[in-house]
Parts: structure tokens; sequence; C-alpha cells
């Protein structure tokens, strides 16, 4: 789909304004968010057995999942969620509540990062409240990032959600306080 930027009178190449965000629209950001609150859970349950160590198949695939968030933390510029939350007019609303997204994903990122640095060099359980105090950042960040994208969605395209859409966000809302 192009649509003509009147203003410029050129051709924009997929670009596109959502005027009805459908839960298909959704599904890809909200399974990112199911990874990211997994590994949430991961790190929680790392940090609550401490001071004992996870297995070793649990320590690679959490080690693994965290070089993941530090590369699409590296990689996230946002483009997909601007687009769908864009109006068309320079809002300042929505330029500052984007910053704060891409600012807790690189939060998230350089978290992620910390940890894979520990685990990396000495004996990162040698030192279980350092590790855990960690742990118990990231996941707490992680989690709240994760919030702040939904709530960001609802407060700025809540009347163009269809319903659908909006159930999804809610459920997902509701999911992460029971968590």
């Amino acid at each position: 789909m192009m649509d003509r930027n009147p203003l410029q009178g050129s051709v924009v190449p997929f670009a596109r304004r959502w005027h009805v965000i459908h839960e298909i629209d959704l599904i890809r950001l909200l399974q990112e968010h199911r990874r990211r609150l997994i590994l949430c859970r991961q790190a929680e349950a790392m940090a609550d057995g401490l001071p004992d160590r996870p297995e070793r198949a649990a320590m690679t695939l959490f080690l693994k999942a965290l070089e993941t968030l530090v590369t699409r933390g590296e990689r996230t510029d946002g483009a997909y969620l601007e687009a769908m939350l864009s109006n068309g007019h320079d809002d300042p609303l929505i330029d500052t509540l984007l910053d704060h997204v891409r600012h807790r994903h690189e939060a998230d990122a350089a978290a992620a990062r910390e940890l894979v640095a520990a685990f990396a060099e000495a004996d990162a359980f040698a030192a279980p409240e350092t590790l855990g105090h960690m742990l118990r950042s990231f996941f707490t960040g992680c989690r709240r990032a994760v919030d702040f994208e939904q709530l960001v969605i609802i407060a700025l395209a809540g009347h163009r959600l269809t319903p659908e859409a909006r159930g999804l966000l809610v459920d997902a809302l509701a999911e992460s306080l029971a968590a």
C-alpha cells in the first residue's frame, strides 16, 4: 500500500495510518511480549532459587533468550508501533510516549546485556545477593516495559481498536497483573 504525502508530493512506500486496529495487527507484538514475560518468569525463578544454580540446560536456554533480547533491543526502532499509533500529524504526546517505549526497550536490553556479562565472567553464583538484585531488577523492569507498551496502545489507539483487539490487550494486562 502506498500513500502520497501531500506536503512533499512524493510517494511514501508502505506508509499507512491505521484507522482501525484489528487483533491481527497486535498478534506479533503480543507474542513478543509473551516471550519477554516468559523470560521474566525464568529470571524470577532463578532469583527465588538462589543460592542454588539452575540446571545447565535451563541456564543455556535462559542465556540464549537474554542474548536474543539484547539483539532485538538493539534492532528495535519502534517503526511498527509508530506506524500503528501515528495520527498523521506531529503530536508531542505520541512522540513522548513512543520515546518512553524505546527507552524501556533499551533499558531491558542493557539489563539483559549485564546479566549475560555477569554469567560469562567469574562465577556469578558466588555473590547470590548481587545476582539476585540484578535478576530482580531485570524482570521487574521488563514486566513494567511490557505493561507500559500495552497501556500506550490503549491510550493512543483506544478509539481505533476493534473490540477483539481491545480484548486482547485487556486480557494481556490482566494476565500480567495475575503473574
